[in-house]
């Protein structure tokens, strides 16, 4: 890659022969998922608040109110507002939680960062060496967007299973890692030491 292009998050760099050295932190690839993945969460909160909108408007524009007494009347008043607090909400939550979950592969390690403040975020690492399966789940409807998943099996206590959720360029990716796992699995632990 020239000096004027720079790698957009979710491309990867195809390079000829996998060198691994044991204090390369080079990063080989970083991002973090697509909204799509939200589309559901998204599609039914918003029908939930605009559902909820619409009670608490045809309540207060039509005569219904006057039907009941004034206690039923602000109890659906409150009810209608906290339930579109809450859609609001859990929109929110939803897109912040994929907006902070962010994965870094570098030539020795995987990093996972998850959470949306500092009190809840964790930060897990994980030796790309401890990798014992890579695989490619099929793309589902994400597919259609041209977005898949990647599912990576560890020996690691804190990471067992590394998901790396609705991506671009998979296949380039997995090409990428495999040559690194494989002759760091042949340094550090040979091809069949599992541990």
């Amino acid at each position: 890659m020239s000096e004027n292009e720079s790698q957009a998050p979710g491309e990867v760099e195809v390079t000829e022969e996998a060198t691994v050295s044991y204090d390369d932190e080079t990063v080989v690839w970083e991002g973090r998922p697509s909204q799509w993945i939200n589309f559901g969460a998204f599609l039914w909160w918003s029908l939930f608040l605009i559902g909820t909108g619409g009670l608490l408007l045809l309540w207060n524009s039509s005569s219904m109110q006057h039907d009941y007494n004034a206690a039923t009347g602000e109890l659906v008043h409150w009810g209608c507002i906290i339930l579109m607090s809450l859609s609001i909400l859990n929109i929110l939550y939803a897109y912040l939680s994929v907006h902070y979950e962010h994965t870094v592969i570098t030539r020795n390690k995987i990093k996972e960062a998850k959470g949306i403040t500092s009190i809840f975020r964790e930060e897990l690492f994980c030796e790309i060496s401890d990798i014992t399966d890579i695989k490619s789940p099929p793309a589902g409807l994400l597919g259609i967007l041209g977005l898949s998943n990647l599912v990576i099996e560890t020996n690691d206590d804190d990471q067992p299973t590394i998901k790396i959720r609705a991506i671009k360029n998979r296949d380039d990716l997995v090409n990428t890692l495999h040559p690194i796992w494989r002759k760091l699995k042949m340094e550090r632990k040979g091809y069949f030491g599992d541990r």
